[in-house]
């Protein structure tokens, strides 16, 4: 006999067949054991008397016969509900050992590096394995849709040359040519633009890209795919028709249980999203609560320019005013061609933004074909010579009859966090990489054997440090003993509030030492204040000098230290920060804190914290 899938089982009423799959549960009534039986189409009650040990989520084979159930039994919940399996034999092709985490729940409560490191099993869960399968075809649907519109699916470099297109590139050294490094692409902008230089007028893939910037819920770490798309000969409007087209048409087949707010979706002015709803990316939804409401709309007329600041660093030399809002291959807006000579910021670019729920979900625009027009956009935003050296190739292949083109990328991680109301892009990728930049599963990153360090030319500045196994709250506890600090200890139920942590401790909540984790221009910093005050962002600002400061985001925090949000405390010197602490804490006599833990805290000295932290102290 061959092996019949689960589902399959529905149609062979009374006969005997193979099930191969996953034990999802097992339930011993002495005499009689009934196991439910998992594989990739659904699930299966099969029941037998003497049956071997199993486990959960253990691999076998079951050989029986399917028969149905009486009428009071039917599960109406699942698809096979109406039958059961009766075991001839059943043999354990591979037993699963004492899982590390629960798959039996949605696994939002679990702790994300656990989840990561166990990957495999997480994506056992229902919900991740659902997930996983609706973005094969989703990523499925748009291939055909595109493929039945004359767009060629071509697959662009992986490893590429650095150019500076807004965030920090990945570098590839190269063995063969030592002292030279590739980069992973940001994009593949230059050659979708190059492609239509080729003739191909009409190109799509399904692109990953690399950017090293901080990971937000809506943005992984490292690494993400778009969907990839360029036209010639079209305008912006041909761009917008047909992925609102596109992507109305894959809700209607895909998501049924979905419904689209408003159709056509609304196209919005920067100026008008700005002032309206005091954001670029607006959620239009009438119920925000309901999880199948839809909104999509388009935002247009973007600034063509922005003033530049030190976040552009990448965008320019530094000595423009002007930096591009979106990325220097953006075409102004024709009506504006001559404000590039006389008021450069009243100039509006081709650009228009994807918004679905009140996400960015993706961009894209009408792209520069006069090599004199790109030649202006450079000069205006700072490029050195060399800056513009690493153009050339396109500046070159412009040279030789270029079509007017133009495309968007929506992002396919993005756009199904959205849709399927997730609360980070990790829950919709199969192995995402961690806030902290671990891979799933893989210990990535991880170091270079000195013979391959060797080989590529390579000497490191900086040899990794040697892992202090200890936990901050050992490291905090062996540093006020080695100092022979006076404190107290507490261990206590895990609290999330200022309020909560006073009241646990039978302290004032002045006097606890909140630790707030800040960027400042290009660094993090940690300040502490009283946790009853509210950190005044722009007087410290003002004070310590800083360009930019601002608080770090959930995962930004969670990256650098390791640590909870709520968690931290307000040793900067353990965690690799500086340490800025507001002397109004200094009203009093003890502070207490938490110490990298929520159940755990010490009360100690003022006075003491100081002579042990050295901050910087800010009045």
């Amino acid at each position: 006999m061959q092996r019949t899938l689960v589902t399959e089982a529905v149609d062979k009423i009374d006969e005997s067949i193979i099930l191969q799959g996953w034990v999802d549960t097992v339930r011993d009534h002495g005499k009689i054991t009934f196991i439910d039986l998992r594989d990739r189409s659904g699930i299966i009650q099969c029941v037998g008397a003497n049956l071997p040990k199993v486990t959960t989520e253990s691999v076998v084979e079951v050989i029986g016969k399917v028969v149905e159930r009486p009428e009071k039994l039917i599960n109406p919940n699942i698809p096979t509900g109406k039958i059961e399996m009766q075991i001839k034999k059943l043999e354990v092709i591979s037993m699963s050992s004492e899982l590390p985490l629960p798959l039996d729940t949605d696994g939002y409560d679990i702790d994300e590096n656990i989840r990561n490191k166990y990957r495999y099993l997480d994506l056992r869960r229902p919900r991740m394995s659902k997930n996983i399968r609706l973005r094969s075809k989703v990523t499925q649907f748009l291939r055909n849709y595109l493929s039945d519109l004359d767009f060629v699916e071509i697959e662009t470099p992986i490893l590429t040359k650095t150019t500076p297109e807004g965030a920090r590139d990945f570098l590839v050294p190269s063995r063969l040519q030592l002292g030279k490094f590739y980069a992973l692409p940001q994009s593949p902008q230059q050659y979708k633009q190059l492609l239509m230089v080729a003739g191909m007028e009409r190109y799509f893939q399904c692109a990953r890209c690399f950017r090293d910037e901080d990971p937000r819920k809506d943005r992984a770490y490292g690494e993400f795919t778009q969907l990839d798309m360029e036209m010639s000969f079209v305008k912006q409007k041909d761009i917008l028709d047909l992925s609102e087209k596109m992507f109305t048409q894959l809700v209607k087949e895909l998501f049924p249980e979905k419904k689209i707010m408003e159709s056509p979706w609304p196209r919005i002015s920067h100026k008008d999203a700005k002032e309206k709803y005091g954001n670029d990316k607006p959620d239009l939804r009438k119920d925000k609560n309901d999880p199948d409401e839809l909104a999509f709309c388009w935002v247009l007329d973007f600034p063509l320019f922005t003033e530049q600041t030190d976040d552009d660093y990448f965008h320019g030399s530094g000595s423009s005013k002007w930096a591009p809002s979106h990325h220097m291959f953006t075409s102004p807006h024709p009506d504006d061609l001559a404000l590039l000579e006389t008021d450069p910021g009243k100039v509006r670019g081709l650009q228009h933004d994807f918004v679905l729920n009140g996400f960015e979900v993706g961009g894209g625009s009408i792209r520069i074909h006069d090599p004199k027009i790109q030649e202006k956009i450079f000069k205006l935003i700072g490029f050195s010579e060399k800056q513009r050296g690493q153009f050339e190739h396109m500046l070159t292949a412009f040279t030789y009859g270029v079509p007017p083109h133009g495309g968007i990328a929506p992002g396919l991680d993005r756009f199904l966090m959205a849709i399927l109301g997730e609360p980070s892009v990790r829950e919709v990728m199969a192995y995402p990489t961690s806030a902290s930049g671990q891979t799933a599963v893989l210990d990535a990153p991880s170091e270079a054997t000195s013979d391959q360090l060797e080989e590529l030319g390579i000497k490191t500045l900086h040899a990794p440090p040697i892992e202090d196994k200890s936990s901050v709250y050992e490291k905090i506890i062996k540093l006020l003993e080695k100092r022979e600090i006076e404190f107290q200890k507490y261990e206590h139920e895990s609290v999330f509030t200022s309020e909560e942590s006073a009241k646990v401790r039978g302290t004032t909540v002045h006097q606890g030492a909140k630790a707030l984790v800040l960027q400042a221009d290009k660094e993090f910093i940690l300040l502490v204040l009283p946790a009853d005050l509210k950190a005044d962002l722009n007087r410290f600002k003002e004070i310590l000098k800083f360009k930019k400061l601002a608080m770090a985001s959930k995962e930004s925090v969670e990256a650098k230290t390791g640590l909870e949000v709520g968690s931290i405390p307000p040793f900067g010197s353990l965690l690799g920060m500086k340490t800025y602490l507001d002397v109004r804490l200094s009203d009093n006599d003890e502070i207490a804190f938490n110490v990298g833990r929520h159940n755990k805290s010490v009360k100690m000295k003022y006075s003491d914290f100081v002579k042990v932290e050295n901050p910087v102290l800010v009045k």
